[in-house]
């Protein structure tokens, strides 16, 4: 992620968005405090993995001020947690982003055979 980039938003809801930069096309997932940056295949399989995983009594455990949702990242002191309405308003930024960069797929692809 670069300082003063331009970011293209693709998404967005209430607490959060994705943008893609458009000078290194690295995709930004920003909810509530958190900002993760990934690239196009990162960022889906992300997503798929948290949503596949959201019921999982594995990821479950209840902690103050309402967070049930725990997910690890490959660093042993960092986790992600959400509450089950986060986990609804993640699913449904996941939705909007799959539309639009299918769209933009099919558009490209018509460029393509023009």
């Amino acid at each position: 992620m670069h300082q003063r980039s331009n970011l293209e938003i693709i998404a967005e809801s209430l607490n959060g968005y994705v943008s893609r930069c458009l000078c290194c096309h690295e995709f930004n997932l920003a909810y509530k405090n958190v900002l993760l940056v990934f690239d196009e295949e990162s960022l889906v399989r992300f997503f798929e993995w948290v949503l596949s995983n959201r019921q999982s009594l594995d990821n479950y455990q209840p902690l103050p001020h309402g967070r049930c949702r725990i997910f690890s990242s490959p660093h042993s002191n960092l986790f992600i947690v959400f509450n089950d309405e986060e986990m609804e308003e993640l699913a449904d930024l996941y939705a909007a982003v799959q539309i639009v960069l299918e769209a933009r797929r099919l558009v490209n692809c018509q460029k393509n055979n023009s």
